[in-house]
C-alpha cells in the first residue's frame, strides 16, 4: 500500500441542483488523470438524482457500487473500494452511487471518514461528486479537501439570495481552497466579461467559466460515452470545442494548487493559453 495518501478534491453546488456537477466531475476526472497520470478515484455521493456513472455507462459496465462498500461498513478497508471500483481505464476508476436507499444500508457515524481515509490510501486523486447544500455527510469532503469545485449555474438572483442567508456555503465560498466554477455559459466570446460579472455581484475573488457544447451534452445526457468524447478530444493539440480547452485550463490550475506534475501539455501555445487564461480569472490580468 502506498506511504503517501492522495489528494481530495469535491466537486459540489452550493445552489440547486441541475448546475452540471457531475458533468465537470466526470470532465475534471477524465482530464486530471489523462494529463497526470495518476491513479484517480471517481465518486458518486450525491443524491439519487446525480447521474454521474449514467454519464459513461457505454464507456464501462460498472458492476458494482456504494452499497457493496457500505456493507462492511467500519472495516472497510483500501482493497475493498479496490476490487469494487470499476475500472474505466488503467488509472481512472469510478465507483457508482448507491442503488438502493440508505435508510437500507444503515452504517456507523465514522463510516464516511473512514471510507475517506482508505480511499486516499488506495488513489493518488480522489473526485468525490456530493449533494448539494451543506449537510452532515457531504461536510466530511468539503472540510477534509485540497480543492473544492463549486459548481454553480447562471442565475444570480438565487445565488446571491443563498450566499446572504446561508453562514455555511458563504463560508465555503469564501476559504481559499475553493474554486468557483460557472457551468453552462452560452457565449465564448463573452466569458470574460460575464465572470467579471458574476464576481463583483457575488463578491468572489475569481471564478472560471465552462461553456455548454452540444456535442459534450449529447455524448453524455444521450449517448452514454463521456469517457470516449473527451479522450478523443484530449489526445489533439488543440480541441476547437471551447468547453475541452475550458475544462483543461481548469485541471491544469487545480493541479498547481494540489502540486501535481503534469506528463501531458500538447505544446507551449497550450500551456501559454492556460497560464493566461488563468491569471485572467484570478484578476492578475487586465482584458
Amino acid at each position: 500500500m502506498r506511504e503517501e495518501k492522495g489528494s481530495l478534491i469535491t466537486v459540489w453546488g452550493p445552489g440547486n441542483h441541475g448546475a452540471g456537477g457531475s458533468t465537470i466531475a466526470n470532465s475534471i476526472g477524465i482530464t486530471l488523470q489523462h494529463m497526470t497520470g495518476k491513479r484517480t478515484l471517481l465518486v458518486n455521493m450525491g443524491s439519487p438524482r446525480n447521474y454521474m456513472e449514467q454519464y459513461l455507462k457505454n464507456d464501462v459496465e460498472a458492476k458494482f457500487s456504494m452499497d457493496h462498500i457500505r456493507s462492511f461498513n467500519m472495516n472497510i478497508s483500501a482493497e475493498h473500494i479496490k476490487i469494487y471500483a470499476t475500472a474505466v481505464n488503467d488509472l481512472l476508476y469510478i465507483l457508482p452511487n448507491s442503488r438502493i436507499t440508505k435508510e437500507m444500508s444503515k452504517v456507523e457515524e465514522g463510516f464516511y471518514q473512514r471510507f475517506l481515509e482508505k480511499a486516499l490510501e488506495a488513489y493518488e486523486i480522489v473526485i468525490v461528486d456530493v449533494d448539494t447544500g451543506v449537510n452532515k455527510e457531504n461536510q466530511i469532503f468539503l472540510n477534509q479537501s485540497e480543492v473544492i469545485v463549486a459548481v454553480m449555474n447562471e442565475n444570480e438572483v438565487m445565488l446571491k439570495d443563498i450566499f446572504e442567508s446561508n453562514k455555511s456555503i458563504r463560508e465555503y465560498m469564501n476559504d481559499d481552497k475553493t474554486i468557483p466554477v460557472f457551468n453552462g455559459l452560452h457565449d465564448v466570446n463573452e466569458e470574460s466579461k460575464t465572470l467579471k460579472r458574476f464576481n463583483s455581484r457575488l463578491e468572489l475573488k475569481y471564478s472560471y467559466g465552462v461553456c455548454f457544447d452540444t456535442k459534450a451534452n449529447k455524448a453524455a445526457c444521450c449517448e452514454g460515452r463521456l469517457y470516449s468524447f473527451f479522450k478523443k478530444e484530449l489526445i489533439k493539440k488543440n480541441s476547437t470545442i471551447p468547453m475541452i480547452e475550458q475544462i483543461k485550463e481548469l485541471s491544469c490550475f487545480m493541479a498547481e494548487k494540489l502540486f501535481l506534475p503534469l506528463e501531458e501539455i500538447q505544446n507551449k501555445n497550450s500551456l501559454t493559453s492556460m497560464i493566461f487564461s488563468k491569471r485572467r480569472h484570478l484578476g492578475e490580468i487586465d482584458v
